[in-house]
Order: C-alpha cells, then sequence, then structure tokens
C-alpha cells in the first residue's frame, strides 16, 4: 500500500469542491514532470520575479553529498504535486510537501490569467488547512514575493499571519506567512506579538524564567 495513502485519501476529499466546480485534478509524480508540464502554459502567467538555479553550479563534492542525503530520506518526504484541468485545458497547478515534523508548506501555485477570480485559488488555499488539518499537521508555510499584494491579502484572510522575512539569493525577498492549526500555537504567537492571549495551556507549559514574569506581572518586587 502506498505510504501515503491516508494522506491520498484525505487529499481527495478536502479537494472535492474544485472537483465539483467543473475541474480535474490530476497528480503527477516527480517535481520535473510537474515543472515539464505547467511551465510552458502557466509560467508567463507568474509574477514577473527573477530566480537563479543554484542547484547548477555545486561542485561534484556537493552533488555527491546531496545524492547520498537524497537518498537517504527518498520515500519518507509527504509531496503533493497537483495539475488542475478544465476539460483537457490546464488552468492551475499547486504543489504542497512536509517540511519537518507538524509542518506543511505550500511550495508553489499558479493560476491562469484567464481562470482568475473564478475562486480557485481560493478553494486550493480551503482544501490545503483542511487537508492539513485532518492529517494533523500543526502549521502551514508559505513563502511570497513583497510585492504579491493579491496573495498575501489572500492568505491573510484565510487566516494566516504575517511571520517574517527572507532572503534567498535564488529569489530575493520572500513575506513568510504561517497557518496555525493548534490554538494553543496560534495564542503563543500572538502572545510574542503583544496580543493578551495567554491560555491555562500556555501557563502550563512555561519554564525557565517564567516565575521571574509571573512576579514581575503581579509588582512582586520580593526575592
Amino acid at each position: 500500500m502506498d505510504r501515503w495513502h491516508h494522506a491520498r485519501q484525505a487529499f481527495d476529499e478536502h479537494f472535492r469542491p474544485l472537483r465539483e466546480a467543473g475541474y480535474r485534478l490530476e497528480r503527477v509524480a516527480s517535481r520535473e514532470q510537474y515543472h515539464a508540464v505547467q511551465e510552458p502554459t502557466l509560467s508567463s502567467h507568474f509574477p514577473d520575479e527573477v530566480f537563479f538555479e543554484l542547484r547548477s553550479l555545486r561542485s561534484e563534492r556537493e552533488r555527491d553529498g546531496q545524492a547520498r542525503l537524497a537518498e537517504q530520506f527518498a520515500g519518507h518526504e509527504l509531496s503533493d504535486l497537483t495539475l488542475v484541468y478544465q476539460a483537457d485545458t490546464l488552468i492551475a497547478a499547486f504543489a504542497g510537501h512536509q517540511r519537518g515534523e507538524g509542518l506543511y508548506r505550500m511550495a508553489h501555485s499558479n493560476v491562469h490569467r484567464d481562470f482568475r477570480r473564478r475562486g480557485i485559488y481560493r478553494m486550493i488555499v480551503q482544501g490545503t488547512l483542511a487537508y492539513t488539518a485532518a492529517l494533523g499537521i500543526d502549521t502551514v508555510t508559505s513563502e511570497h514575493s513583497p510585492c504579491n499584494n493579491a496573495i498575501l491579502i489572500a492568505k491573510l484572510r484565510a487566516g494566516f499571519y504575517f511571520y517574517g522575512m527572507e532572503m534567498d539569493p535564488r529569489v530575493g525577498p520572500s513575506v513568510v506567512l504561517r497557518y496555525f492549526h493548534n490554538p494553543e500555537h496560534r495564542a503563543a504567537f500572538e502572545l510574542r506579538c503583544g496580543m493578551a492571549t495567554l491560555t491555562p495551556g500556555l501557563r502550563g507549559s512555561a519554564f525557565g524564567a517564567w516565575p521571574l514574569f509571573e512576579r514581575q506581572v503581579r509588582g512582586d518586587t520580593g526575592g
């Protein structure tokens, strides 16, 4: 049985709205196949961003090391590479994968310009959130160009938070967004941002200088 049989079932269930809207989803097996199919049709519909393929600049020693790492982890990464068709027309593509325990990354999504403003991206985001929740994922992460307002706004409306900024020489600066399925994790993030979201669960799990902090909050100046 497929290692990810339960995940495939959850994926099919939670992306049913796209199918019911008249679109056909096709799962592909590799990143090479995914990009070979989607790029000729959809690359011109992606934001005008500059990328660098740094993998081609690796030394032989580095390539050998990366190959060994890939072999060690072969077959253990949950990866979802999906093409969306209306009839025989490719109209969107989206990809995601597990990135560490409890973290799922929305790695790529692209909708043909002629099919935008039809709720397709919204259904992709909603499907991903429902799908990852069904798998027990804690957090969903994604990175976007700071200029990509349409997607940033769509993600924020879906419940994502600004999490940070990254600078990668391959793709330039990215805004990191996070969605927290776990309400305690969300409360901890909001607390760090200055919100009054301290829960009994967070209080019970606190350690380190927490006793000192509690005394400070109470105004206890004693020893």
